[in-house]
């Protein structure tokens, strides 16, 4: 019985840590190609290449140094030249930087300048061949991004928009980290074991607690070790945000993590965060499913507490 518990978790663990749309290359092989005629991600819809061949943008490449010494590489894609203000985009998992450059022309036209980065283990970032870690890593990276953003370059303010895995990285990074001034988190989820408990199996049924639990544990003692058990959850961690403003996005018809996750997240969070469910949209995909509303309401949202903000600043 014992064996076959331990069977369950050590496959299931590497269906979390490996999934199959998972690939990490080195600065060599570059970012995985796309051909956007059959890829199955919509994330790619409006950006699978570069700033400049997508999206007429100049960019400059860079390279962050990671908290453990690694290196994360990514993109800066200019904004307005009196800007303080600059917005950091979070890929999900076994995604890459090209994740928000759908969203670029957005940040970019009310001036803003946008940092698009490769987690450690994703893109062509450095990594150990551990796989992924669900916001564990992923959120020590976002906050490396940020110090290299005020300390590096300059920006009094920095704006973190994350999505799926970096949806919950950035609400991680936040609560742990006071440089962080404003956060968007567009489908996160509450917790990896919650994360895993909502994974339909492939008869469309649903996944037994005790496996899920089973499967959570093995999987974050594989991405961190031991200790990162007792490591908060978003859900445990989201209220360290406030008084700070948080955004929290998600779609109606979201089948990978479902939208009470957020809803969830958004009452413990208290009265300084926001939440927009978007009628109709799946998964990472608000933006596709209706650009003009999207675009309202996070360009609103970052003018009322990063643009204002920086522009009385100055």
């Amino acid at each position: 019985m014992a064996g076959g518990v331990g069977a369950v978790g050590w496959i299931g663990s590497e269906m979390v840590v490996r999934p199959p749309w998972y690939e990490h290359h080195t600065p060599e092989q570059g970012l995985r190609p796309i051909d956007p005629e059959t890829a199955d991600f919509f994330i790619w819809n409006g950006g699978y290449r570069d700033p400049q061949s997508d999206l007429g943008l100049a960019y400059e490449t860079v390279e962050i140094p990671a908290r453990d010494g690694s290196t994360l590489r990514g993109w800066f894609v200019a904004g307005a030249p009196d800007s303080r203000a600059v917005v950091v985009g979070v890929h999900g998992a076994g995604a890459d930087r090209r994740e928000f450059l759908r969203h670029v022309p957005m940040f970019h036209g009310a001036g803003l300048p946008v940092v698009l980065f490769d987690c450690r283990d994703h893109g062509i970032s450095d990594g150990t061949g551990r796989g992924i870690s669900l916001g564990l890593r992923e959120s020590e990276d976002v906050s490396s991004v940020v110090a290299w953003a005020k300390q590096e370059r300059g920006f009094a303010r920095v704006a973190v928009i994350g999505t799926s895995q970096g949806g919950a990285s950035v609400i991680l990074a936040a609560a742990a980290d006071p440089e962080i001034d404003v956060v968007i988190s567009e489908n996160p989820f509450t917790s990896i074991e919650d994360l895993i408990a909502d994974t339909r199996l492939p008869d469309d049924t649903e996944m037994p607690h005790w496996a899920a639990n089973v499967i959570a544990t093995i999987a974050v003692v594989r991405m961190e070790g031991p200790t990162a058990l007792a490591r908060p959850s978003p859900l445990e961690a989201v209220e360290q945000i406030a008084p700070r403003p948080l955004l929290i996005l998600h779609g109606s018809k979201d089948r990978a993590i479902p939208v009470e996750h957020s809803e969830r997240l958004h009452a413990a969070a208290g009265d300084s965060s926001e939440l927009w469910i978007l009628d109709g949209a799946e998964h990472a995909a608000l933006f596709n499913y209706d650009p003009a509303a999207y675009q309202a309401r996070v360009m609103g949202f970052l003018e009322e507490h990063l643009i204002a903000k920086s522009r009385d600043e100055r």
